[in-house]
């Protein structure tokens, strides 16, 4: 009789055999739904889309993929707001559904170099508006995320002179200094030189995600979001710069 290790194993094989044809199917669903031209059908798709990240999810759990099961449970939470909000199903968030299946695959490829529940992760959210830093610390929290905030630029300079930390959400227009100048500074500091930063703000034009990028931003959310698009966004970044060697299952399968 086969053991209990040995079938967990064979569970493993069949997940990565038929990972890339799985993400395949979520890609051209989503190609789909990005073509929709009317509401009804935008959510047929945001619907069969959710039912496969559904299943991906509960498969990846099953194969003890802990973190993979993580990313791709908040991916369906997301989508499970999609479909509650239709409004919402934007370039925005269309964009950050396509990024997250993409990283799906580059989880199981890479690994993690570590099988944790991210309660180590360090997380500070710089905005000089209480409501919006409350709003972002509720965001991160769905995606089982801590933050720390700060309200003064200055401050949170401070902060992270003397702390290293996993991500940065920063808002763009605050008095004294602005996020594109923190960050433009915290890149100059040796632990913070590509320490993910993501800009958090009402100002969505061109310009603005020109500058975004110029000051060595990495990602770009416009006020009002969704609280579980930046739950992904977040989960994302963190985990990337958690990324191991290729797993030798992954190549074993492609073999």
């Amino acid at each position: 009789m086969i053991s209990d290790a040995e079938f967990q194993a064979e569970l493993l094989k069949t997940f990565a055999q038929n990972l890339p044809v799985t993400l395949n199917g979520m890609r051209a669903q989503l190609q789909s739904l990005i073509k929709a031209e009317d509401e009804t059908t935008r959510l047929k798709h945001v619907q069969e889309l959710y039912r496969r990240i559904h299943a991906f999810t509960g498969n990846a759990a099953v194969v003890g993929l802990a973190q993979l099961a993580h990313v791709a449970d908040a991916l369906e939470a997301l989508l499970k707001e999609l479909f509650e909000k239709p409004k919402s199903v934007n370039a925005s968030s269309l964009r950050t559904v396509a990024s997250t299946i993409d990283f799906l695959g580059l989880v199981f490829d890479r690994g993690l170099s570590k099988q944790d529940d991210l309660s180590d992760a360090r997380i500070l959210v710089v905005d000089d508006e209480a409501i919006s830093l409350r709003a972002i610390s509720h965001s991160l929290e769905k995606a089982k995320l801590k933050s720390q905030g700060v309200q003064d630029p200055v401050a949170a300079l401070e902060l992270l002179g003397k702390n290293p930390y996993d991500i940065v959400f920063l808002d763009i227009d605050m008095p004294g200094i602005s996020g594109f100048e923190v960050c433009a500074k915290l890149r100059a500091l040796p632990t913070h030189k590509k320490t993910p930063v993501v800009f958090v703000t009402s100002l969505n034009d061109f310009d603005s995600r020109a500058n975004s990028t110029m000051s060595g931003g990495n990602d770009f959310i416009a006020k009002p979001f969704l609280f579980m698009e930046l739950a992904v966004k977040a989960l994302v970044h963190v985990l990337r710069s958690r990324l191991g060697p290729p797993r030798q299952v992954a190549a074993a399968a492609a073999a």
